[in-house]
């Protein structure tokens, strides 16, 4: 992915998610997170964010799959409202989770 197409998706983001009562919100990306990752966790949380408008069983499969990229990306996206930040932060998974979420993905 090159850094025009990661500028685009952040900037999306941005202006799709930081408004009304997040409007005074800014993003902070871990160092530890590829800004490629980052660009992938933006745009999923924009996309299911626009999920939440349509059918709740679309919806929920959205969302699940979002979670479930997110954690093979070690990925978690924090939002901290005294702070007014939201991170994408980078997090350790132990092998034992990542051998259960490889079963639970390709059985």
């Amino acid at each position: 992915m090159n850094k025009k197409s990661v500028d685009k998706i952040i900037n999306a983001w941005k202006t799709h998610l930081l408004t009304g009562d997040l409007e005074d919100y800014q993003l902070e990306i871990d160092e530890k997170v590829p800004i490629e990752y980052a660009a992938i966790a933006l745009h999923l949380d924009s996309r299911t964010v626009k999920a939440s408008s349509k059918e709740e069983d679309y919806y929920e499969g959205y969302r699940d799959a979002a979670v479930e990229i997110l954690n093979l990306l070690h990925i978690e996206i924090v939002q901290d409202d005294q702070l007014k930040v939201i991170s994408l932060i980078y997090k350790e998974i132990d092998e034992d989770k990542q051998e259960e979420l490889k079963q639970h993905i390709w059985g």
